[in-house]
């Protein structure tokens, strides 16, 4: 016969290791503020060096912008220098006693060329406003010129050239608009 016999623990266990649960352990309260600490303490350093690193490369960025801006003045001015020069010679052409005022009147044309030249070289372009409609994101009027001969809204004579560069406008022309004639 058989007996069911309770069973014996230690008869299960033999032959086998006993289990080894590792036991879960519980930081105490001043364990975790320590673990905290170092945690926000890294965490500060990390932001301090993000932080450095971004104001490096501002820092970078202002100084190339600075040689950027250096640089293109530095090609502006060589290629202004000869306009300079060329007034230069036509005053002292003037001054040495030149009797023939068109003398003068060349040098500075040869001069204005220069300038035009030099300019148009980086983008620079007159705005054509004579005989045109009034535009006034191109144009400013000064004045309404009562015609009969030159259509109302056109532009009568300018005054002062406006200038592009690209296709912002960098000064507007100041024009004469023609208006209605008077009625008698």
């Amino acid at each position: 016969m058989n007996e069911t016999r309770p069973e014996d623990p230690k008869a299960r266990n033999e032959g086998q290791q006993p289990s080894q649960e590792k036991a879960v352990e519980i930081p105490t309260h001043e364990q975790e503020m320590v673990r905290l600490r170092e945690e926000r303490d890294q965490l500060e350093q990390q932001l301090q060096r993000q932080l450095a690193d971004a104001a490096n490369v501002r820092r970078r960025q202002r100084q190339e912008m600075d040689d950027q801006k250096r640089r293109v003045v530095e090609g502006l001015t060589q290629e202004l220098l000869p306009a300079l020069d060329s007034f230069g010679m036509a005053l002292a052409a003037f001054d040495a006693g030149s009797s023939d005022p068109k003398v003068l009147v060349e040098g500075v044309r040869m001069t204005r060329m220069l300038l035009n030249s030099a300019l148009e070289r980086h983008g620079l372009q007159e705005i054509n406003a004579e005989g045109q409609a009034f535009d006034p994101l191109r144009h400013e009027a000064v004045a309404v010129e009562p015609s009969s001969a030159i259509a109302e809204g056109q532009i009568v004579r300018v005054l002062q050239v406006g200038y592009l560069l690209g296709d912002r406008v960098v000064r507007h022309a100041r024009v004469i608009v023609a208006g209605p004639t008077a009625k008698a």
